[in-house]
């Protein structure tokens, strides 16, 4: 059973919102000084799958726009792109939170997850 492009979108969107209200939830009902390691396990998740339905649905708007008629390698693209800087703010989400952020970590970790792009945009 195949999806048209609207029916993603929407399943996208609803999914972000999902998360969107779970991280909600989570800041407001959550005290975190008595949360558990599991506590904090959803909140990570939550925000990692809040920022990645964001990104790849502005990716793929920003794209769309640009390049129109090229559904399928416009989400792709926005998904990869979407996850690896949801990947960076969740991990600079943990790291902040265990004070290990500095200026210098998080130029590296956008160095990385340029280098990954990069090389994973090669033609051979």
């Amino acid at each position: 059973m195949s999806t048209g492009p609207k029916q993603q979108l929407s399943i996208i969107g609803f999914s972000t919102f999902l998360a969107l209200f779970s991280l909600a939830a989570i800041i407001n009902f959550t005290d975190p000084t008595q949360a558990s390691w599991i506590t904090f396990g959803f909140f990570y998740v939550s925000l990692f799958l809040f920022f990645l339905g964001i990104f790849t649905l502005a990716g793929l708007s920003i794209r769309q726009w640009l390049a129109p008629g090229h559904y399928v390698k416009n989400l792709g693209s926005s998904f990869r792109q979407g996850f690896l800087a949801s990947l960076l703010v969740s991990i600079s989400f943990l790291l902040l939170a265990d004070r290990l952020l500095f200026w210098w970590v998080e130029a590296t970790l956008i160095l990385l997850f340029v280098i990954i792009e990069v090389f994973l945009n090669l033609k051979i």
